[in-house]
């Protein structure tokens, strides 16, 4: 064990968060066979898992042995922990002044610092955890860390960021300097540009009353950026990584859309105001997520998201914001850029050589090229490493974008690739004076049936939310790839995302590039889209007027970000969603490693086992749909089996649709032996479901689907939290035998909408 002070005020004598410095293999934990209990060592945390709730008793109950020497001052035990909602927490200490304790409210969703009164205890020799659940079911949670706090000293601590808010006219000219409102580089829009997005600004404002930019503008002056100056940066509103306390601290995303509000209103407070934004992120101590990545003796890091996204903002306001700085605020800002931006940039890219095969190296580049850019304006020698950034990116491009053009992390995380690729690669040209549309790689210009396959035809979503999907797209990612592919559907869902949004794109480089679009429709999807080397496959037909659509997850071997939903589908009709995925959801909710189960996908599963069955995740095997169809009618075949090996001896899907209102979907299965005493075929939906004996209806406002319970088999309707306080229902059909055959017909109809 060892002890670590992190601050004058607190010390760490468990940190769970690091593999390396982890102490959970020291921890006794009580077994849980019935309940399926499992305590594990994660990449960021210590995890814990169960199956359903016990029947008495805790879920999970752990202790460890100590013989610590509580320095003098120190006055609380925290246990930092994510539970299942409603769960309980009780913290009990072996001191010697006897034993102290603490049982928690009841949990709230993400994460909580517990803190226990030592009651002037000067040892410590024991630690008992226990988790009691309120709700049954599956649940995830984890523990981050352990430590000692001194009540009395933390005040001080925390003080010494506040006492830098002040005495920023240094940094800044004065509030009544004349201002051009002119950008100071012109690397995201330039004099003549910015002129033409004001006229087309103005008339909008004209006729709607506002705008995407005022409205970001009006949230950012919400906020003092001076108050918001501390120790860490949080990762946008992502609460893994960073403390308690410093949650909701919103210091990223505002000082741009400030600035850009301020140049296209010429109003010199919102101009300003970025500029606040860009000192304040540059006076806080560390762009870093929280004290674990800076951990004295341990080398655990969350890689540079961070940075990244510090060095972009910085950048950018130094471009968009550059005349309200002086001489000294611009040179503090190209240092933090320089040292912590670029340096920690540079760093991962060094280490982690698996980051150039996923989607992270081009997360880090908006960041990596925007820092260079400016870096290079004021220090030629920097303008070289801009074009390793550059090489380096290309290099992961045609690594990660399959040669079908899929992408194996889903459309969300494809963001990285029209977003943040994208952006680089106009901020590159920009910077060297070339041709945006020139920049362009052959690898993000063969993704058009990706996005005929993923594309939503919901009018509330995107793209469907496969792996760990969400469906609304980064309207900046759709309008690149839009720039870059005029006829395919990526255009459509450019446009989609704009009408969503009132009419006018959200950012300055949406509006540019949508500016500059061809008017021309996309081409519709095609009948029938198959991506052989992702393993997706997707048919498109008409349904009397309405569109339908049916989608098929396959795999390839070793895909990142997915789920254990090989052979599960998607159905859309009519503008919605009758079957779904339920994608995921803020990762600082345990509930997003649940999503991620077979469970909760349109699968077939075995039941009766003591643990949750599950097929290995990532699956290290090709599972790939044989399909097709045409404007009438759509065949697949799947081969499921692979990754459920011990588990299912045989597994075949088929999906039958000899016209648009019919689907038949059969599963001929074998399990081995012990394996289960059966199976559940799952058809999941947000949908409102109703069971009139064997027929089951899912129905929408303007469709339906009708599911025909098999003979011989059950049928139950299951209530699934999701994130935000939605409802997953579950469709569950049984089959209580080892072997043998499910085949559920459905039909699916229109209705008449008045």
């Amino acid at each position: 064990m060892r002890v670590t002070p992190i601050n004058c005020a607190e010390t760490i004598i468990e940190p769970f968060w690091d593999p390396q410095l982890s102490g959970l293999a020291e921890w006794s934990v009580e077994p849980g066979d019935r309940h399926a209990l499992e305590v594990k060592q994660g990449w960021c945390y210590a995890t814990f898992a169960w199956q359903g709730k016990p029947a008495a008793g805790p879920a999970l109950r752990m202790n460890r042995r100590f013989a610590l020497d509580v320095d003098e001052g120190f006055d609380r035990l925290l246990v930092s922990a994510a539970l299942p909602e409603r769960s309980v927490l009780a913290i009990r200490v072996g001191t010697d002044r006897g034993e102290v304790s603490h049982r928690s409210a009841p949990a709230p969703a993400g994460k909580v610092e517990h803190a226990v009164d030592l009651a002037g205890a000067r040892h410590i020799h024991r630690i008992d955890l226990e988790v009691w659940p309120e709700a049954d079911g599956p649940v995830y949670g984890w523990f981050n860390w352990i430590g000692l706090q001194s009540s009395a000293l933390l005040p001080v601590h925390l003080g010494q960021w506040r006492k830098l808010a002040g005495g920023w006219d240094v940094y800044l000219k004065p509030a009544d300097a004349r201002l051009a409102f002119e950008p100071r580089h012109g690397l995201l829009i330039d004099g003549a540009e910015l002129e033409a997005m004001r006229a087309d600004h103005d008339a909008f404002v004209s006729r709607h009353g506002g705008s995407p930019f005022m409205r970001a503008g009006a949230e950012a002056a919400r906020h003092e950026p001076e108050s918001m100056v501390a120790e860490f940066v949080n990762f946008w509103t992502d609460t893994r990584y960073c403390r308690q306390r410093d949650e909701g601290n919103v210091l990223l995303r505002h000082g741009p859309a400030a600035a850009v509000a301020g140049l296209l209103g010429r109003d010199a407070s919102l101009l300003r105001l970025g500029a606040r934004y860009g000192i304040a992120l540059a006076l806080s101590a560390n762009w870093d997520d929280g004290m674990i990545c800076r951990f004295p003796g341990g080398t655990f890091e969350h890689r540079c998201f961070v940075q990244s996204l510090c060095a972009y903002e910085c950048a950018l306001l130094l471009d968009l914001a550059g005349e309200v700085f002086t001489d000294l605020g611009r040179e503090l800002l190209l240092r933090r850029i320089a040292e912590e931006g670029i340096g920690s940039i540079t760093y991962i890219t060094w280490r982690h050589e698996y980051i150039f095969s996923c989607n992270q190296l081009a997360w880090f580049t908006p960041g990596r090229v925007a820092g260079l850019a400016v870096l290079g304006r004021e220090y030629p020698r920097a303008r070289a490493y801009r074009e390793i950034a550059r090489r380096e990116l290309l290099e992961s491009l045609e690594t990660t974008i399959l040669g079908d053009g899929g992408y194996v992390e889903g459309p969300t995380y494809f963001r990285c690739v029209g977003r943040d690729a994208g952006l680089s690669l106009f901020l590159d040209a920009r910077a060297s004076g070339g041709d945006f549309r020139a920049a362009i790689p052959p690898s993000m210009l063969r993704t058009a049936a990706f996005a005929a396959a993923i594309e939503s035809t919901d009018e509330t979503a995107d793209a469907i939310p496969i792996c760990d999907g969400r469906p609304l797209m980064e309207q900046e990612a759709l309008a690149v790839m839009a720039h870059a592919l005029p006829d395919s559907r990526w255009a459509a869902m450019f446009v989609k995302s704009v009408r969503r949004a009132g009419g006018m794109p959200d950012t300055v480089l949406a509006w540019l590039l949508g500016r500059v679009a061809p008017g021309t429709d996309p081409a519709p999807a095609p009948s029938l889209v198959v991506l052989p080397e992702m393993g997706v496959a997707a048919s498109h037909r008409r349904h009397g007027n309405a569109a339908l659509k049916i989608f098929l997850m396959g795999n390839k071997a070793g895909a990142g970000h997915t789920h254990e939903d090989k052979g599960s589908f998607v159905v859309e009709l009519a503008g919605e969603t009758l079957a779904f995925d339920p994608g995921t959801c803020d990762y600082s909710s345990p509930l997003a490693e649940i999503v991620k189960h077979c469970q909760r996908h349109s699968m077939l599963v075995p039941v009766g086992t003591p643990r949750r069955a599950h097929p290995a995740s990532p699956l290290p095997a090709d599972v790939k749909p044989e399909c097709s169809g045409d404007e009438r009618r759509f065949h697949a075949r799947l081969v499921a089996s692979p990754g459920w090996e011990g588990t299912y001896r045989r597994w075949e899907r088929t999906w039958d649709s000899p016209a648009p209102g019919a689907l038949v979907v059969r599963d001929d299965y074998e399990l081995e032996p012990g394996a289960g005493t059966g199976v559940e075929w799952y058809w999941q939906t947000e949908q409102s479901v109703d069971v009139h004996g064997r027929a089951v209806t899912i129905r929408g406002e303007r469709a339906s689907a009708v599911l025909e319970v098999p003979a011989g088999c059950t049928v139950r309707v299951d209530g699934l939290p999701l994130h935000g306080g939605r409802t997953q229902r579950r469709v569950a059909i049984g089959r209580p035998e080892p072997s043998g055959s499910i085949e559920v017909r459905v039909v699916l109809t229109v209705h008449e909408v008045k």
